[in-house]
């Protein structure tokens, strides 16, 4: 009793002498501890879930961005496009060979072929080779045959001069030979010396549509480009030792392209007639084409020779250069005396050896007038003895390796069409004019190019494509397609 009445006596003097708590705050530190664990566990505990759903969400999103990076690539460079999906019937899968981005994340980028459009139908291909001066039939590879009988006219040579007439039409339709009209050209004289582009760009030399009445000799490493448009030659225009020369805007790129030459070319000229897409090399007077090697071949890379045309496209309503449309070379036709343009311009009429009445040129929306309105004068590469030179010349006498490509109609039917290479020189050549060829003679002497066409080849203009990037390692697996309808001249429809 005496140790109980001890004990409060002593409390109650430690509480007049405030002395500190015995257990108050370890209860309150033990409330605060239950609170935090009822609490900020669970906040900890959804902190760390979200940041595990975050690392999924954006490895997620970085594939799928990755994929689409595939298909924008893919996308960004629509000639490559055509070239890698271009295939000869729909419903084709292709290996991933379309470029890539450099990304962390690879993906592979594949093309499904679901239509394929062509240039034409069969009811509007013309005949393919047509030559017209008597008693000089075409090589005997481009006879008439049981199948190719719609490709070859088959009065070739015949004696009877005017009868292709006949079969003669200003449009393009089956078992005809088409005969379009001129164009209008621009009377803007040129200079035979290129443009150069200026500083900044990559080495290019380029010319620009208009009236050439000197010589042009294009030979050299320096690339050089044809801005789309109408050219009036009245000389020669020679191709030759490492030329690399691209002819009008479309699905070959060349070394620019036409608003850069516009805006670009050092001292380009104020009137830099560019028209439609692709180019048109009307001849008149002495002008020619000549693709030709002289160097001697050393085998290196560089021993080349390139002359590629890009199909012509014109609009529907630019009447003046409309009948240039899918035309790549033009003769200007009929005879006109001392080539005097005060003088009246006749047909070509020589008896028993050649018939061409003399060319047409717009003169209104719906009209067309004799060539000469137009400043044109008539090609006189005509027949002679001994035969004069060719109106288009492949002449090889190395073996460089040669390409020549013209995918657009080639109409010369007075003057002389030749291919002539040496004997064993046409390995590495490969010569194609599938737009066809209408010409006075077709003659290919010699020895035959590897890779050789003449006539019209059915043309692939547009692509309808199913694109599909997909990743390739790692998970998720992630794709993303596309469909999309690309053309042959580096355009989306």
């Amino acid at each position: 009793m005496n140790m109980i009445k001890r004990r409060l006596k002593e409390i109650r003097a430690q509480r007049t002498m405030g002395a500190s708590d015995e257990g108050s705050a370890l209860i309150m530190s033990l409330v605060v501890v239950i609170v935090a664990t009822l609490i900020v566990t669970p906040m900890l505990t959804y902190a760390v879930s979200v940041t595990r759903a975050s690392r999924l969400v954006d490895n997620k999103a970085q594939r799928l961005e990755a994929v689409k990076g595939g298909l924008r690539t893919a996308l960004a460079d629509p000639v490559a496009l055509f070239k890698a999906c271009n295939q000869d019937k729909a419903g084709v899968n292709l290996n991933p060979v379309l470029a890539s981005p450099s990304l962390r994340v690879p993906v592979a980028t594949t093309c499904a072929l679901m239509a394929v459009n062509y240039s034409e139908d069969e009811t509007k291909r013309p005949y393919g080779t047509t030559s017209l001066q008597a008693g000089i039939a075409l090589p005997g590879a481009y006879t008439p045959s049981s199948a190719n009988v719609h490709a070859v006219y088959p009065g070739s040579g015949q004696s009877d001069i005017r009868a292709w007439r006949n079969v003669a039409s200003l449009t393009r339709s089956i078992d005809t030979i088409w005969s379009p009209n001129l164009p209008v050209h621009a009377l803007s004289p040129r200079s035979a010396t290129a443009y150069n582009m200026a500083e900044g760009f990559d080495a290019c030399k380029v010319y620009f549509p208009g009236t050439y009445v000197d010589p042009i000799v294009i030979s050299g490493s320096t690339p050089v480009y044809f801005a789309s448009g109408i050219y009036y030659f009245e000389n020669s225009i020679t191709i030759t030792d490492n030329a690399n020369v691209v002819v009008g805007g479309g699905g070959v790129e060349g070394c620019t392209t036409d608003q850069f030459a516009a805006f670009y070319a050092e001292n380009a000229p104020a009137t830099h007639n560019i028209t439609g897409l692709g180019s048109t090399f009307v001849f008149g007077m002495a002008g020619r084409l000549v693709v030709k090697n002289s160097v001697p071949y050393t085998g290196a890379v560089t021993d080349s020779i390139s002359l590629v045309f890009n199909q012509r496209y014109v609009s529907a309503t630019d009447t003046n250069t409309l009948p240039s449309a899918t035309v790549n070379i033009m003769s200007v036709n009929g005879e006109l005396p001392n080539s005097d343009l005060s003088s009246s311009i006749r047909d070509l009429d020589q008896s028993g050896v050649l018939y061409v009445p003399y060319s047409l040129a717009p003169t209104g929306a719906t009209t067309f007038g004799a060539a000469t309105l137009n400043k044109y004068r008539p090609s006189t590469l005509v027949p002679a003895v001994p035969d004069n030179d060719a109106i288009v010349e492949v002449n090889l006498t190395q073996p460089t390796t040669t390409t020549v490509s013209v995918p657009g109609y080639v109409d010369v039917p007075q003057g002389r069409f030749l291919i002539s290479i040496g004997a064993g020189l046409g390995t590495n050549a490969a010569i194609n004019f599938d737009g066809g060829v209408l010409a006075r003679t077709i003659d290919v002497p010699g020895d035959s190019p590897a890779k050789f066409k003449i006539g019209v080849s059915e043309v692939v203009t547009q692509l309808v494509l199913r694109l599909k990037s997909m990743t390739t390692t790692g998970t998720p697996v992630v794709t993303s397609d596309a469909v999309v309808q690309v053309n042959a001249n580096g355009a989306y429809a």
